[in-house]
Order: C-alpha cells, then sequence, then structure tokens
C-alpha cells in the first residue's frame, strides 16, 4: 500500500474503512478509546542484555518491570543488521532490500508508514532520538508531527548529558514534554536510542552510580568469553568494560523509569502500549592496538583512546553467534517486551512464537481499528501473540538479504535456518530449535530442506532489484 492508494480508501468512505467488528461496543456502538503506543528502539543492544532477559551483572529494574507487568518474546527478529533496514522493517513492514536505494539516504519512496497511516486515523505522532529514514527530517514527514523537541533538537545525536544522568536523556525529556501535551490522547511515540551505540563512553558520575563490577567469566557462555579473550588480547579490562557497558545501559534504564512514572502520574499507564526492543544484535569488538589509553570521561574522545572505547563493545547476545552486521542469530534476535495492562498477559514469556519488527505495523493496524490489505506488506498481524490468545505461527517466513546484488539471502521457516549459497560457496542449515547457537551445519543431512528453502529464496530475489544505489557507512 502507497500513500496514494491510502487516501484513496479514505474517500471510499464507511465500507472501505469500516472498522472491525470486535474493536465496535458491545450494541455497537462507538469504538472503545484506541491506545497510545511508544515504542523505545535501544541501539546495539543483546539479547541478554537486560537483567530479566538473563544478564547476571546488569541493573535495569525498569526494563524488568516491563516484563514483569507485560510479555517478553524469546523469539523475535529484526529485519535487517545494520541501523537503518531494521527501522526499515519498523516503519513500513516492508523488508529493506526491497529498496533499490538504501532509505537511509533515500527515504521510503511511495510506501505508507505506521505513523502516516495512525496519524490519519487521529493519533498524534512524535519521533525522537536517532533517524535513519531518510534525508527529510522535518514535521510533517511521514506524518510525523513533531520531531526532535521544540527546543531544535532534529533527531540527531547531541552532547551526552552531565552526571548520572545517560546519555539520552534529552530524548526521554522531549517526548515526556509530547506526551504531556497529547495526554488527552491517542498518541503514538518513537524513542529511539543511541545507546549503547559506539561509542560507549558514560560520564564518570554515572559509572560510579552502577557501583563496582568483578566479572566473573564462567557465569557466560563460550560466544561471550571469546569475547572476553579479545578484549584481553587488546590490553583491555573485562570487568572495566562491563561496567562502562552496563553504566550506559543503567542509564537508558534509568530515563525509562522516569517515563514510566510520568505514564502513571498522568494516569496513561492502562491505555498505553509501552514496547522495549532494540534495532539488531550488539557490536563486536573491532580491532584494536594493544597501546590502550583510558577514557576519564572526555566527551570527544582522542584519537587514541579510540581504541579504549572499542573495548567498551561487551554486548551479550546470550547462546547465540556473532553480532550486528551478520544474519546469524547474534545479529538478528533481539529483545521485545510489551506492556499493555489489562490486555498484554503480565510476567509471561512467550517462548514459541515467532516474531518480526516487521509485524509492528500490521499488529498496530490490527488493534487500533485501521483497515490494511495484509498483502501489500511483509510482516503479519501477531496481536492474538500480544494478548496471549494464541502462539504466534508464521504464515510469512523471516528473510533477510543486504542492500547489494551479490548479498547473501537468508530464511529462517519454522525450526530451520538456511544461509543461501553464494559465490559457489555451500549452503548452510540449522534447526534453531536444537541448535540455537547455529553449530551444526545439517545442509548435508538434509538436501530436501536445503532445496525447498533455497527455492523459496530464488523465488524472492528474483523479486527484488537487479541492481542497487551505493551507500556510504555513513547512511547505516
Amino acid at each position: 500500500m502507497n500513500r496514494r492508494e491510502f487516501c484513496a480508501g479514505l474517500a471510499v468512505g464507511g465500507a472501505a474503512m469500516a472498522m472491525p467488528k470486535w474493536l465496535l461496543g458491545a450494541e455497537g456502538g462507538p469504538t472503545p478509546e484506541k491506545p497510545n503506543i511508544i515504542l523505545i528502539v535501544a541501539d546495539d543492544m543483546g539479547w541478554q542484555d537486560a537483567h530479566c532477559c538473563g544478564h547476571p551483572y546488569a541493573k535495569t529494574p525498569n526494563i524488568n518491570r516491563l516484563a514483569a507487568e507485560g510479555t517478553r518474546f524469546q523469539q523475535c527478529y529484526a529485519t535487517g543488521v545494520v541501523c537503518c533496514p531494521s527501522r526499515t522493517g519498523i516503519m513500513t513492514s516492508w523488508l529493506p532490500a526491497r529498496y533499490a536505494k538504501y532509505p537511509a539516504a533515500a527515504g521510503y519512496g511511495e510506501r505508507v508508514t505506521i505513523t502516516e497511516l495512525l496519524h490519519r486515523q487521529g493519533y498524534a505522532t512524535g519521533h525522537f532520538g536517532k533517524w535513519h529514514m531518510g534525508p527529510e527530517m522535518k514535521p510533517g514527514t511521514y506524518g510525523i508531527d513533531v520531531i526532535g523537541s521544540e527546543e531544535g533538537e532534529t533527531g540527531g545525536k547531541r552532547e551526552q548529558e552531565k552526571g548520572t544522568r545517560g546519555r539520552d536523556a534529552h530524548i526521554y525529556d522531549s517526548a515526556i514534554n509530547f506526551i504531556e501535551k497529547h495526554k488527552d490522547g491517542p498518541f503514538y511515540v518513537n524513542i529511539w536510542d543511541h545507546v549503547p551505540h559506539h561509542p560507549v563512553r558514560p560520564s564518570p558520575e554515572l559509572v560510579k552510580a552502577f557501583g563496582p563490577l568483578e566479572v566473573d567469566e564462567s557465569k557466560f557462555p563460550p560466544e561471550m568469553r571469546e569475547k572476553f579473550a579479545m578484549c584481553k588480547k587488546r590490553g583491555g579490562d573485562v570487568s572495566e568494560h562491563m561496567r562502562n557497558w552496563l553504566a550506559d545501559i543503567k542509564g537508558l534504564d534509568d530515563e525509562i523509569g522516569n517515563l514510566l512514572k510520568r505514564l502513571d502520574d498522568l494516569k496513561l499507564r492502562d491505555n498505553t502500549i509501552v514496547v522495549f526492543t532494540s534495532d539488531q544484535g550488539p557490536e563486536s569488538i573491532r580491532e584494536a592496538d594493544n597501546n590502550v589509553k583510558k577514557n576519564k570521561g572526555a566527551n570527544d574522545p582522542k584519537p587514541d583512546e579510540t581504541n579504549y572505547l572499542r573495548l567498551n563493545a561487551m554486548g551479550f547476545a546470550g547462546p547465540f553467534r556473532g553480532g550486528k552486521h551478520a544474519e546469524s542469530e547474534g545479529g538478528v534476535r533481539i529483545p521485545f517486551i510489551i506492556r499493555w495492562p489489562g490486555h498484554t498477559p503480565a510476567g509471561r514469556v512467550d517462548e514459541k512464537s515467532l516474531v518480526s519488527l516487521g509485524d509492528w505495523l500490521p499488529t498496530l493496524c490490527a488493534v487500533t481499528g485501521v483497515k490494511i490489505n495484509a498483502a501489500d506488506f511483509d510482516g503479519e498481524d501477531v496481536s492474538d501473540a500480544w494478548l496471549g490468545k494464541a502462539e504466534h505461527v508464521r504464515t510469512k517466513p523471516l528473510l533477510w538479504k543486504g542492500n547489494a546484488t551479490a548479498a547473501r539471502p537468508v530464511i529462517r521457516e519454522g525450526q530451520w535456518k538456511l544461509f543461501g549459497s553464494r559465490r559457489g560457496g555451500e549452503a548452510e542449515l540449522y534447526d534453531i530449535i536444537a541448535d540455537p547457537g547455529e553449530t551444526k551445519n545439517l545442509a548435508a543431512e538434509h538436501p530436501d530442506i536445503v532445496k525447498n528453502l533455497n527455492g523459496k529464496l530464488d523465488a524472492w530475489v528474483a523479486t527484488l532489484p537487479k541492481e542497487y544505489i551505493k551507500f556510504t557507512d555513513k547512511d547505516q
């Protein structure tokens, strides 16, 4: 569905845009109050970087609170392996490989976004924090009323806060200000963090507030201990760098706490959907010189301090291999917690539903009564899983491919995940349920499954652009 088609649908009137019957009152009367919606997207936060998700040292009481009061999904996936592709899936429910022009540089073209759909249904819409959605970043873009804040913030990075508040404090202040102005609702808010994207450099005050830390490496799986070994090889101290990483996340969690408190104060808690997730998995420790100079809290690292900051990349993807930039589980499996009091079950952990950030648009349309043609979108309505009515069984596979003609396509369908063959190389097949760490390639043992999934990959790739417009690293 594009913008013109959606506007034409509105013009048709009653029958075309009729609300689903289940959204009508008991007597067929007015639609119940529509929920407010807040989407919090951390940047490069690992699957187990929150305490409630399994990190032994993280201090995330407010993310923990969301999980205790809502539902946590264990099999949620990003639509891309870097920032822009993941956000593309969220906003348009279209897989990023469909775009010949990289959306961070060129925008979404004629594709309709969730903010446009909700804005036309009377939602006040705001976006605060990271952008990566095209060159236009002004009110009205994609149906977003307010981008940044009225004080002049435009969604880009800004000097980190001093003291014990984290670097994204200003983002939350702006979002809370927007919510206060639109408390009578309904409103939709994106809060897209910079935490814990590189460079991780929490202030000394924030690190002190986190407290001391001595890492017991035996509490982590082998995949994480490999990261520890790389850190030590490059001259770093694992406990010190882990403390920096977790202090940065603590700063994020503190701001989530401020947000939740303000929702309580405004009596908005019960009618507000709050989701916490990440755009993709954590960054890896990159090559760094052995001559590491400690960062003393300066906002702008000197060249020889960059190596130190790289070693702060202590993101924890649990038992999964890989991280950001890769379609392996560590790169695309992400935390997803939803709280909607009275609707999503409290304290529930959904182990089986296979969901994606690409499902965000069609699912919100289902729960808010926005009529769409499901075939126009790559995501699915997973509202039954959100509401705890049933585990979601996908009808569409999960698909990934980078924005380059030669990029290797990947598919997950049911228990199976296939990395398609590329440049004459062999395909890789993994049973993700039995082997979530992707340690045993079963392609030779299951040629029929490889053939079937490769056929689906080939059919999908045939629908994609034949050429992609080149983009630069800053567009990612």
